[in-house]
């Protein structure tokens, strides 16, 4: 978890650089994701799109002002709409707003819904719902399945499987991890190892390698 949020720019590491592309796009899922219990979850989601964040969550909540039964609209409720409108329309923010709602709708999520009231799986689906909008090019997830259920965990593998951006994933899903990952980085003994492939193609790459160490420690 240290690792990742380094990664993330989140804490210094005591020694070394971190090297970030110009432009790239990051994400980060934490194992506890901190969300705000006073935003809604549209709210909560949209705010992974900094610079368009407030305008959306803004025009998505009057819009459902507008269409509860019964409620008149406040006054300038209209005319804010219009300028918000106009504003996303610029910015070309109408094919995020439609992200955010699929994204919510495959993770079973309903944007009306506060924060406050949320299980702690519930909360999980939001902050991963949160991270995938902006499709980031580099995506760090701290065990993305926790509090997920079968058919969610099902959703996630897919979905990961083909991004198109890169993953870095801490997780004890062996199953997951199995459908998911091309690589897998051990740090053993101080050294840090590369395997490319699958998490079994690495477990079969590591049982070789401790076997032929334990035939040169016998020797």
């Amino acid at each position: 978890s240290s690792l990742l949020r380094g990664i993330a720019g989140d804490i210094a590491f005591d020694d070394g650089q971190r090297i970030v592309q110009s432009g790239m796009r990051l994400a980060t899922v934490a194992q506890e994701p901190l969300l705000d219990p006073a935003h809604r979850v549209f709210d909560a989601v949209a705010a992974g799109l900094s610079e368009q964040a407030a305008a959306i969550a803004e025009y998505q909540h009057l819009t459902h002002q507008l269409a509860a039964a019964g409620t008149q609209p406040a006054p300038g409720a209209l005319e804010r709409m219009a300028a918000l409108q106009a504003q996303l329309d610029a910015s070309g923010a109408w094919a995020v707003t439609h992200r955010i709602d699929s994204v919510l709708t495959r993770l079973g999520l309903d944007g009306e819904a506060p924060v406050a009231s949320l299980s702690g799986g519930t909360r999980k689906r939001v902050a991963l719902a949160r991270a995938l909008v902006p499709e980031p090019d580099l995506l760090l997830l701290d065990e993305p399945t926790n509090h997920l259920d079968i058919e969610s965990i099902a959703w996630l593998e897919s979905l990961l499987v083909s991004y198109r951006g890169a993953l870095i994933v801490i997780t004890h899903d062996r199953r997951f991890l199995d459908r998911v990952a091309t690589r897998v980085i051990e740090l053993d003994r101080g050294k840090l190892r590369s395997y490319p492939g699958s998490f079994s193609a690495y477990q079969t790459r590591k049982a070789d390698e401790l076997a032929h160490e334990a035939v040169l420690d016998a020797k």
